[in-house]
């Protein structure tokens, strides 16, 4: 049984509230403040914040949210007709949804010119281009990805990304083994690669082990 990691988007009016189910969620404030509550207790995202919950949560407009979920998946279905709505993208990962994995969010900023080294990544994850626009060479395929584009690579392709805006920056989720905590996740194609600089500036929001819930199996 697979783990579903799914990226929703939800924009809140004034005075709309929206619930979420308890399940390991990384929530990033595209518009804020957004205001959450966890348990009886509220928390205030900043725009361009992201913070992690677990138990259930609901959120509070006016404000718009980029949620990343993770949750097991039991069918080949990896999005509800009732989530269809809400869905940017989703996707299936091959991992043991009994096993804690570690979530990791983080920002990652192109300053003008910036083009990556040939890499890959010691997990999968989604990406979102906040801003600007970016040319993202994966594996044998290009994209040309603008603002509010999403995107997920798996770790095991190879990877360029050049940067064609005065300036562009993505929000990053990525699941991965409990024994990469506190570890990079980089991996530079060739020595060659190796030796270039990485080019862009990164923001970790947070990197801790979650166990999603038996109930959502």
């Amino acid at each position: 049984m697979p783990i579903r990691l799914a990226l929703m988007e939800d924009v809140l009016t004034a005075g709309r509230s929206l619930a979420m189910p308890a399940r390991p969620r990384a929530v990033f404030a595209r518009r804020g403040p957004m205001r959450v509550t966890e348990a009886g207790s509220e928390v205030v995202l900043e725009t361009a914040k992201c913070r992690l919950f677990e138990a259930a949560i609901s959120l509070h407009g006016p404000g718009e949210a980029w949620t990343f979920e993770l949750s097991a998946s039991g069918s080949e279905m990896v999005v509800a007709e009732a989530e269809r709505h809400r869905v940017i993208l989703a996707t299936l990962i091959d991992r043991d949804p009994n096993e804690k994995v570690i979530v990791r969010a983080d920002r990652v900023d192109f300053p003008p010119g910036a083009v990556t080294p040939k890499h890959g990544h010691k997990g999968p994850g989604i990406r979102r281009l906040i801003e600007g626009r970016l040319v993202a060479e994966i594996g044998h395929q290009v994209h040309r990805l603008n603002a509010g584009d999403a995107w997920f690579e798996t770790g095991l392709d190879p990877v360029v990304g050049r940067n064609v805006a005065p300036a562009s920056a993505f929000v990053r989720v990525m699941v991965l083994d409990p024994a990469l905590l506190g570890e990079p996740t980089f991996i530079p194609w060739t020595p060659e690669e190796a030796a270039k600089p990485r080019g862009t500036g990164r923001m970790l929001f947070f990197d801790t082990a979650v166990t999603i819930p038996p109930d959502l199996t």
